[in-house]
């Protein structure tokens, strides 16, 4: 094993989490699938982590309560604003928002995303830190299969 090459596939997660199983594939052939899916899966959790709490920090943290109650301006919904609130109150957002913005935007801004959304729910953190988890074991598996497949 490379030790490089592993550590180019934990970064690679950290950018583009979606690209990084066929990237590192294309890449670097002699590294093994497991290898692969241990990478970047371990990119994906620590970035994940990273910008999970700070986000939690900034979002929900002390100094938000402690700012003074200015007046407040009210405010004019548009039709975006409205589509944004149903999503947040329904179930099915939860999960496509949880599901989608790691993986189809970076997992930092993804991740921001998701905390700015449903960061005061508990159950946020675990369900997008297995998800991660587990597409990044499909990715891998699924990029070999495909790269076996043109071989």
């Amino acid at each position: 094993m490379s030790w490089i090459a592993f550590f180019y596939v934990f970064l690679l997660a950290h950018v583009k989490f979606l690209v990084t199983a066929t990237i590192a594939l294309a890449t670097y052939p002699q590294l093994s699938v497991d290898e692969i899916f241990i990478a970047s899966s371990l990119g994906a959790i620590s970035c994940f982590n990273i910008f999970y709490f700070i986000s939690q920090k900034i979002y929900f943290g002390d100094s938000n309560k402690t700012k003074s109650s200015k007046a407040k301006k009210s405010k004019t919904f548009k039709k975006r604003n409205r589509i944004l609130i149903k999503m947040k109150q329904s179930k099915i957002g939860f999960f496509l928002v949880c599901t989608l913005a790691p993986l189809f935007l970076s997992i930092p801004i993804g991740t921001v995303v998701t905390v700015k959304f449903f960061g005061d729910d508990k159950k946020t953190y675990w369900y997008v830190s297995i998800l991660l988890i587990i597409m990044s074991f499909l990715l891998a598996y699924l990029n070999d299969s495909i790269f076996q497949f043109f071989e």
